[in-house]
């Protein structure tokens, strides 16, 4: 048995994709190209015999982050639970919004309202997903905060076989300091196989004592070929919190999307693990 979780090449957005033990499928963020639907691949090259998304999270409803809300809809595969910080909507569409911004905006409203009923059958529960234990961090998030949206990204951690791996949304540095107050955050997060680096590893939101407390053995970008800040100098921060691990002969510590296309995890339960990376796969 085992995990697999995929950093999807999906640009500047973030697309996470959790095939369980059990063969459940969970997405955390729904980001795609500007070209390409992710929901049309997952569709066409993981999901059989009529296989729904068993669970979304939704870290904050940043359009990077839901840019293929509508694909879930559009290829039968909505996903028969959702997680989200129901703090964050309505989301407002301003006159400045694309049209396709406010069509995501519009249907990440009208998928808030519809997901309003308690699951009968939980998806974080290890009995329910093949044996991962999923948990999850969210910011306080004062009135004066609501005004940007990142700062309803949570945290979320899941442990499998002896693995950690900590994912994250577009959490600024402050809020994620704040949050290494939380009851249990620490520990929670501490000696990661996996990070995925928090705003795409932007260094004007690297967070030194976050990163430092997860200290994970690899680091993970999703993003893009533009030079933003996230190419300058935050790659060189992880580094010296990032453990590393061999690869085909060299130490790797931070992988990106960007260079390193789709990048999939397997994870298994007689401790074993590899990392592949792809191009070509989306």
């Amino acid at each position: 048995m085992s995990l697999t979780i995929k950093f999807y090449d999906v640009e500047h957005g973030s697309c996470t994709h959790i095939i369980t033990p059990n063969g459940k499928h969970f997405l955390v963020d729904i980001g795609t190209k500007s070209d390409k639907s992710i929901c049309q691949h997952i569709k066409a090259n993981h999901l059989k015999y009529g296989a729904r998304i068993d669970y979304l999270i939704i870290t904050h409803p940043h359009a990077d982050h839901i840019a293929d809300i509508e694909g879930l809809y559009s290829y039968g595969i909505k996903p028969l639970a959702l997680r989200r910080s129901q703090e964050a909507y309505p989301l407002q569409v301003v006159s400045a919004d694309t049209e396709a911004k406010k069509a995501v905006k519009k249907r990440a409203n009208e998928m808030n309202v519809e997901y309003c009923f308690p699951v009968t059958i939980d998806p974080a529960q290890p009995d329910n997903n093949g044996g991962i234990e999923i948990i999850f961090f969210d910011p306080i998030v004062s009135d004066s905060e609501k005004c940007d949206i990142n700062n309803f990204s949570n945290v979320i951690v899941m442990n499998y076989a002896g693995f950690k791996i900590v994912l994250t949304g577009d959490n600024p540095a402050s809020k994620l300091s704040s949050m290494l107050s939380q009851y249990g955050f620490q520990q929670a997060i501490a000696d990661a196989t996996v990070l995925l680096a928090p705003h795409h590893g932007r260094d004007s939101d690297y967070c030194e004592e976050f990163v430092k407390a997860v200290s994970p053995l690899v680091t993970v970008f999703s993003d893009k070929s533009i030079q933003y800040e996230t190419q300058a100098h935050a790659a060189q921060k992880y580094y010296t919190y990032t453990r590393g691990v061999p690869l085909n002969g060299n130490n790797r510590y931070v992988f990106t999307t960007r260079s390193d296309g789709t990048i999939t995890f397997t994870f298994k339960n007689d401790g074993n693990w590899s990392i592949d990376t792809s191009t070509t796969e989306y």
